[in-house]
């Protein structure tokens, strides 16, 4: 008789442990709140949505080419590019900070890239920094400033508008945008 007790006893802890593995595995991927169950974005599922209004100074075409700053060689710079339809230009958010806090900021591993592809800046290339500001929710208006060449590094992910030549870009508009820190509302 104690032996079905701890046999019963032993299944339904291993029942308990299984399904509470299961929920913290989906927490820590994001697609589970608390009490394990998904969510839209900007629920209790770890997500956020939000609604960016393009800046009037960009154009309003797609760009000719967006991807990931590689490096740069005088006025020549080489973007690893990133489709917009494969997701380049989205958002990628980790949300382990190196300091271990409830922050996360961009990665760019994590950005799909293709071929890389040379950018040609001239004295005409008008170049915009990203400069909006993302602590507001809903709907963000997206601001730019005036941006130099000299401010790209390896987080920076970088639209351009202008006109193929071969197999280059001559920049008409060059835009790039820094890492986004992302806080947790709970984060100090």
């Amino acid at each position: 008789m104690q032996n079905k007790k701890l046999i019963f006893g032993m299944g339904i802890l291993v029942l308990l442990v299984g399904a509470a593995a299961f929920i913290g595995g989906r927490m820590l991927n994001q697609k589970a709140g608390p009490v394990g169950l998904g969510g839209p974005p900007g629920s209790n599922g770890g997500s956020f949505a939000v609604q960016l209004v393009p800046a009037e100074e960009l154009p309003k075409t797609q760009p000719e080419v967006t991807g990931l700053f590689m490096e740069r060689k005088d006025n020549t710079i080489v973007l690893a590019s990133a489709p917009l339809e494969a997701g380049g230009g989205g958002v990628v958010v980790d949300s382990q900070s190196s300091e271990g806090g409830d922050e996360g900021s961009l990665t760019s591993k994590e950005l799909p890239s293709g071929p890389e592809v040379e950018v040609v800046v001239t004295s005409e290339t008008i170049i915009y920094r990203d400069t909006t500001d993302f602590s507001e929710g809903g709907a963000v208006q997206e601001t730019v400033g005036e941006g130099t060449l000299d401010d790209l590094n390896s987080d920076s992910m970088v639209r351009v508008w202008g006109r193929k030549s071969g197999d280059r870009v001559i920049a008409e508009v060059l835009f790039y945008s820094s890492p986004v820190v992302v806080k947790s509302p709970g984060a100090q």
